[in-house]
């Protein structure tokens, strides 16, 4: 337990009385194990353990004493949600289909602070959270990362779990975790290593709570796809899921041994039509799915053993279970409580007792106040209890699903998070609310100075700073894939798509000049995307086949992420910030070859004025220009990026692209995007006005 956690937990159970153990939730129970959640006495779970489950309220006497609660959690890595059904259908997974099977949301809520890539970091660090990224800050599949926020090792513990285990097939995963559980260990890619040592921790009886990672699918789909390979894949990590289940059937029948056990079997991701890990927001990456030998409770639907949900459509998935459901869930099984002044978890349990979920928070449009908006449980509840930052809110009535917050106290402009927990019927729900509050904003005039290229695109592709100069297609003989859209000022702004339209030839837009060559400049552009793209360049000088090519770039990655990149062909140095896709957003950077720095900056609606510095120290200045003497937009500077094979094709918006010979600074960039004018109204004639 962190020193932190230990600190609040001595503090609650002071303030609250000896029978509470409360930290960002309260393990409640006369015993070593809590009640369990309602259900059937004596059910038989698949595999032929025997899962008790007493009434709500009561407990089950038996010789040894109140029954032990027990959690294993089965993580199969790279399951899609269609083959997991047709692997059901056809009798290749009789013990998932002993369970009950629902499609859970994998990627966040699109087009808010939770959305992450749908890769399978982000998707474990949900599942063993029960948070999404904005939270765990887990983003990409890298083992340098940390988790940000306690798993659920952490939080069981605080829920009367006497011992935890995690397996991990995925070594990634195992340093994710880093040490979090009382036990690890790393299979390094060997499933069968991961049932062994899973089989012993259900054997010895030492740990309540046992998290075993299999990674035999994701490696058949790595391999070749979706093809018969795949399916045989999913029919072993069947049957070893079954062996972990006799492994349990066989612990129960020790003598002594009284013990409730909750099976839970998730993925990390979906997998696209082909099987591979893109990590794009499309319907199939984004659904995972949720097993149980528990009936699940998703809103009005409760899910039973031996049943699996249709495959969702979108709005279907946004509504129902989600990945951050699994570590509500089994805490709830532990016999957790939230304690609503400390709680900060997205998800709600699925089994027991039945809150509110799907709580967001969303800016209202004087980005002063925050409009928020939750489902209902099943059973209306007498009341709502609404918490910001741990502090009692508002009391609602009990059909209450929405909530005007005007009074966030904030008069000076930044980014601001809080925290929001909704209780009702003894569960509760959290959201991470990000707003970006801005004071009046002037354009700074000393922008219309030091100007080598502007283009609002009001009057079309021309420069209106050099005559003669205007943007182009690489590719002038094939079928235009530019064209003008309305922009956020009333006026127009160039919709650029990558469209592979000939073998070796692109449709991105070009600016034959490469401004890099000036000991200090600045670019900067409104830039409007549905992340659907990933890999692929925004704006570039450079060959971005490789990040250490000389030039600068700047890609969209999946997550709605942008990546800056500058490099002098040895040395490379790179940053990513986010970004709020469907929306505009600022981008602008900087670059200063005497400082050897460069800046890169994204002025964003949810979270405000971001920036990250990117050293060039060692760097050989004559070489950031490249070698191309061109400015690509949605290409690289050769014009053949996507035709080479890579990136996602898609469709970026671009507006008031411009380019100065100076280094902006923090502030010229935060009047560009936050005085909601166009840099038109310093450069005449440019603008559609």
């Amino acid at each position: 337990m962190s020193r932190h956690l230990q600190k609040v937990f001595i503090w609650i159970t002071a303030s609250l009385g000896p029978l509470s153990c409360a930290v960002l939730l309260s393990g409640c129970g006369g015993d070593i194990g809590a009640s369990a959640p309602s259900g059937q006495v004596g059910q038989t779970a698949p595999g032929g353990a025997s899962t008790t489950t007493p009434p709500a309220g009561g407990t089950t006497s038996q010789p040894t004493g109140q029954a032990r609660q027990k959690a294993l959690v089965i993580g199969v890595s790279g399951v899609q949600y269609s083959a997991l059904q047709q692997a059901v259908a056809q009798h290749q997974a009789p013990n998932l289909a002993q369970m009950a099977i629902v499609p859970a949301l994998a990627g966040g809520i699109a087009g808010t602070p939770t959305q992450q890539a749908t890769l399978a970091g982000p998707g474990w660090a949900t599942v063993l959270t029960g948070t999404w990224a904005n939270r765990h800050g887990v983003r990409q599949d890298d083992a340098t990362q940390t988790i940000a926020t306690d798993t659920v090792f952490k939080l069981a513990k605080l829920a009367n779990a006497q011992g935890t285990a995690e397996i991990a097939s995925w070594s990634t995963l195992d340093a994710l975790l880093s040490g979090d559980a009382d036990a690890s260990v790393n299979c390094a890619g060997v499933d069968s290593c991961v049932v062994k040592a899973a089989t012993a921790a259900i054997s010895t009886g030492n740990d309540d709570l046992i998290f075993a990672n299999l990674s035999g699918p994701a490696a058949a789909a790595q391999s070749a796809g979706l093809q018969a390979g795949y399916l045989s894949a999913l029919a072993t990590a069947d049957q070893e899921i079954g062996q972990l289940q006799t492994a349990i059937a066989a612990r129960q029948k020790q003598n002594g041994v009284n013990e409730n056990w909750l099976v839970i079997v998730t993925t990390d991701e979906g997998l696209d039509a082909t099987g591979s890990e893109s990590g794009l927001p499309l319907l199939s990456n984004e659904t995972a799915f949720i097993a149980s030998n528990q009936p699940l409770t998703v809103g009005s639907t409760t899910a039973s053993i031996g049943t699996i949900a249709a495959k969702p459509t979108l709005v279907q998935l946004q509504a129902g279970a989600t990945q951050a459901d699994i570590t509500p869930t089994v805490l709830s099984w532990f016999g957790a409580v939230a304690n609503p002044t400390l709680y900060a978890i997205d998800g709600t349990s699925l089994i027991g007792k039945i809150g509110p979920r799907l709580l967001q928070a969303t800016p209202g449009s004087d980005q002063a106040s925050l409009d928020l908006s939750w489902t209902l449980p099943p059973t209306t509840p007498s009341q709502l209890l609404l918490y910001r930052d741990g502090t009692l809110l508002a009391t609602l009535p009990g059909n209450t699903q929405s909530y005007v917050d005007t009074q966030l106290g904030k008069t000076t402009s930044g980014a601001y998070s809080f925290n929001y927990t909704l209780v009702a019927n003894g569960a509760a729900v959290s959201a991470l609310a990000q707003i970006n509050y801005v004071q009046s904003v002037v354009l700074d005039p000393a922008l219309g100075s030091g100007l080598i290229h502007f283009f609002s695109f009001d009057k079309g592709l021309a420069d209106a700073i050099t005559p003669g100069v205007a943007l182009a297609q690489f590719n002038a003989t094939s079928t235009t894939t530019a064209s003008f859209v309305p922009d956020s000022f009333g006026f127009n702004a160039l919709q650029v798509a990558s469209l592979i339209s000939t073998p070796n030839a692109e449709n991105g837009m070009k600016l034959a000049d490469d401004v890099s060559n000036k000991p200090q400049f600045s670019f900067g552009l409104w830039f409007y995307s549905d992340d659907g793209q990933s890999d692929s360049p925004v704006i570039s000088n450079k060959n971005w086949e490789s990040g250490g090519n000389p030039g600068f770039n700047i890609a969209e990655e999946s997550g709605s992420q942008l990546k800056f990149n500058i490099s002098d062909g040895k040395s490379r140095s790179d940053a990513a910030i986010n970004f709020t896709k469907n929306a505009w957003v600022y981008v602008a950077m900087t670059i200063d070859t005497s400082a050897q720095t460069a800046v890169g900056y994204i002025y964003d609606p949810t979270y405000g004025m971001q920036s990250a510095t990117l050293s060039m120290s060692g760097f050989d200045m004559s070489k950031i220009a490249g070698v191309y003497s061109t400015i690509g937009f949605n290409e690289d500077a050769t014009g053949n990026y996507y035709a080479r094979g890579y990136g996602n094709l898609g469709t970026m918006t671009f507006n008031d692209i411009a380019m100065w010979n100076k280094v902006l600074t923090p502030a010229q960039v935060l009047s560009l995007g936050a005085s909601t004018h166009s840099l038109s109204t310093l450069v005449p004639g440019s603008g559609g006005n």
